[in-house]
């Protein structure tokens, strides 16, 4: 009888586990290839400036593009796990592509295509997580906190790492490394993730929805916002490596190494945020 009782919880705890894995393994694949993108292009490609802006200009709306028709299809229907397993093919798929094509718009094309479906496997897995932890009763503010405790984890170690593989080995290695990622991330998925079935309600009277100035206004202000700190970021991730080798000739290992510190920095406010804000609620 003492076993059958606690068995439930080391279920629980198991998946629990199985998801901070995920988020870990996903961040690493993300943070082994974002880091020296601009490097690898114009390195190994030999991309002028404007190309190598072009293509995260091109990455950054086929982005928005699939992630917003994944999130539609994933809310109205199917399961999250089968969409993260094949969000991680993908994942496997690009890597593979770029550790062997050297060609521009190969690149551009299937390559973006494929690396917008393997990103959005850790929105999806942030979304059955919080399914999780509705049906299971865990507190999912503090759990959210932890999952993404573990992406910034993954980029204190995946910056670095990228750098010793591509400059000490060579991209091929980095990339298939970060496929191999993939393969590990999309096996745990496979065994360890719930499947979660969504019943959608069948609305049988239409709902009004009144306007609320205060509240477009409020979108557009958080609309803008994200835009200038991402925009601000992503010029920050995309010049920095290239500032500290080609302008400063520093080691190229320094970039890595920078980005790494900064994403140890942020796990403790992270953490700190995720505390209050479940004392004092997000309103404040």
């Amino acid at each position: 009888m003492q076993k059958t009782a606690t068995t439930p919880s080391k279920i629980l705890d198991l998946t629990a586990a199985a998801f901070l894995l995920v988020a870990f393994l996903t961040g690493i694949a993300g943070a082994l290839q974002t880091p020296t993108l601009s490097i690898f292009l114009a390195d190994e490609l030999k991309a002028r400036p404007i190309m190598v802006g072009f293509f995260f200009t091109g990455s950054a709306i086929m982005g928005i593009l699939v992630s917003q028709f994944l999130a539609r299809h994933s809310d109205k229907q199917g399961d999250r796990k089968l969409l993260i397993l094949l969000c991680c093919l993908f994942g496997v798929l690009a890597c593979t592509l770029f550790a062997w094509n050297r060609n521009y718009f190969i690149l551009l094309s299937t390559g973006v295509l494929l690396s917008s479906f393997a990103s959005t496997a850790n929105p999806q897995m942030f979304a059955l997580a919080r399914e999780h932890a509705d049906r299971t009763g865990r507190e999912t503010v503090m759990f959210s906190t932890f999952l993404r405790a573990q992406i910034s984890l993954a980029w204190v170690i995946g910056p670095p790492l990228a750098y010793e593989l591509a400059m000490g080995f060579s991209f091929k290695v980095m990339y298939l490394t970060a496929a191999i990622a993939f393969v590990v991330c999309g096996l745990i998925v496979w065994l360890f993730l719930p499947s979660i079935q969504r019943n959608i309600p069948v609305v049988t009277q239409p709902v009004e929805i009144l306007p609320s100035t205060h509240r477009k206004r409020d979108t557009r202000l958080l609309f803008v916002v994200c835009s200038m700190m991402w925009a601000a970021n992503n010029l920050y991730m995309i010049n920095m490596p290239l500032f500290i080798i080609d302008e400063l000739h520093l080691t190229d290992k320094l970039a890595g190494e920078m980005i790494g510190i900064a994403a140890g920095l942020e796990i403790p406010m992270m953490l700190i945020a995720g505390y209050y804000m479940k004392r004092i609620g997000s309103d404040y």
